[in-house]
């Protein structure tokens, strides 16, 4: 990715070589975006293969969170063991112990994850402590009501309320992490019906990463008009005007994101622009 054209799609990023003796036996791990264009915190994206864990370890310097694209894991998060699908968002404040196993024979487990205002993976300050054992994997698992640590599905995360007024004609949006959570950013997530738009808008107190899960938009942002399909990731910079659009007469666009730095959107300093216009609509860059 670069500085001046802030869009990257995750299977053009190439997978970086990481230290098993540290614990790392992902299969495939991709930094897609820190600080080189600007970014304050890591955005990563790990494949799990069968067999595949990261191991015990902790990040002194920031928080974590990491949600489950598909597959089924066994998570630990200092005294926590719980079982993970596609769905789950889990919270990891910053120095707690945690780690993640594949239990599948035959499926992979795939995540997307934020070190939160980390610039780097080196800036996260990782301390690798120790092998998962038999033990931790046949420990019963913890109950809701008992965890230590969020664990959130999405299917639990209630609607957040918006106007359409300011802009916000997507069909729904929620937040599955943020300050009720004990989080200083903010997972949120948008579902567009077909032909839905979030209309011309900035938000002035916080960067935003949006990555679409499914579906086929258009993104504004600045000057750029870019197509996105699933795995693209863009970065808003604080203040900067942009919308995104649902380019399908027939299907969904689910578009996650992170308003970095701010607790929910109503710390964001959202500001309602303009709607988006037919000839927008029309206007590519890329």
């Amino acid at each position: 990715m670069r500085p001046d054209f802030p869009f990257v799609h995750v299977d053009d990023v190439e997978p970086l070589r990481m230290d098993p003796r540290q614990g790392w036996e992902i299969s495939d791990f991709r930094v897609i975006m820190d600080g080189r264009i600007g970014c304050s915190s890591t955005l990563f994206r790990g494949l799990f293969m069968p067999g595949a864990v990261h191991k015990k370890h902790r990040h002194e310097n920031c928080d974590e969170m990491y949600c489950v694209l598909r597959g089924h894991g066994l998570a630990g998060a200092g005294p926590d063991r719980v079982e993970v699908f596609p769905g789950h968002y889990h919270y990891i404040p910053r120095g707690v112990e945690h780690w993640l196993v594949n239990l599948s024979r035959t499926e992979p487990i795939e995540v997307y994850g934020i070190y939160d205002r980390a610039p780097s993976l080196e800036a996260t300050g990782y301390v690798y402590t120790g092998d998962v054992t038999g033990e931790d994997l046949k420990a019963p698992r913890t109950a809701p009501g008992d965890r230590k640590y969020h664990l959130i599905h999405d299917d639990l995360v209630p609607v957040y309320k918006t106007s359409r007024e300011q802009g916000w004609t997507q069909d729904y949006f929620n937040q599955p992490i943020s300050r009720e959570h004990g989080a200083t950013t903010t997972w949120m997530q948008g579902y567009f019906g077909p032909k839905t738009v979030h209309m011309k808008h900035k938000h002035h107190n916080c960067e935003e990463v949006c990555y679409i899960l499914q579906g086929h938009g258009l993104a504004g942002v600045g000057r750029h008009r870019v197509e996105l399909h699933a795995g693209h990731f863009h970065y808003i910079r604080p203040g900067e005007e942009h919308w995104l659009a649902n380019l399908s007469k027939t299907g969904v666009l689910i578009a996650p994101g992170f308003y970095i730095g701010v607790g929910g959107l109503d710390e964001s300093g959202f500001e309602y622009i303009a709607p988006v216009t037919e000839e927008d609509l029309k206007q590519r860059t890329a």
